[in-house]
């Protein structure tokens, strides 16, 4: 019986160390989307432009928001913690943005959610134009 309780113990600190080591802090910038909106964009080729094209009406809709939110950034869609989505609502909320509701994420990602410690509103970069002859 003691060795099935050190074998378990030494299982479950591996496990636990292994989650801990795949966390990693970072900063992403990108569009906000609900999760119910973003499973769809994602199955598309161009979701980071369906990302900027959400509707900050869409995204407070109540099956929407209850779905929870996240961040399109760099092509790859994270799901915010409960916190996070949480606080992403509030700031919806009070965006003047229409669409394209451009944050900047600050918190800890591991295995595809990323838990906030900061989120806030924040300058889409601009599009790039290309020049005559280029």
């Amino acid at each position: 019986m003691k060795y099935l309780v050190a074998v378990c113990t030494i299982v479950l600190s591996f496990a636990l160390t292994v989650n801990a080591q795949d966390a990693r802090p970072a900063t992403l910038k990108g569009y906000v989307v609900d999760q119910m909106c973003a499973e769809k964009m994602a199955m598309k080729d161009n979701a980071m432009e369906k990302a900027q094209g959400h509707s900050k009406d869409c995204a407070l809709d109540d099956h929407c928001a209850a779905s929870g939110y996240g961040i399109f950034s760099g092509g790859k869609y994270y799901k915010f913690d409960e916190n996070g989505s949480a606080k992403a609502k509030v700031l919806i909320g009070k965006s003047k943005r229409e669409k394209g509701l451009y944050f900047e994420a600050k918190g800890t990602v591991g295995d595809g959610t990323m838990a906030l410690t900061s989120l806030k509103e924040s300058t889409p970069p601009r599009p790039k134009i290309m020049k005559k002859g280029t």
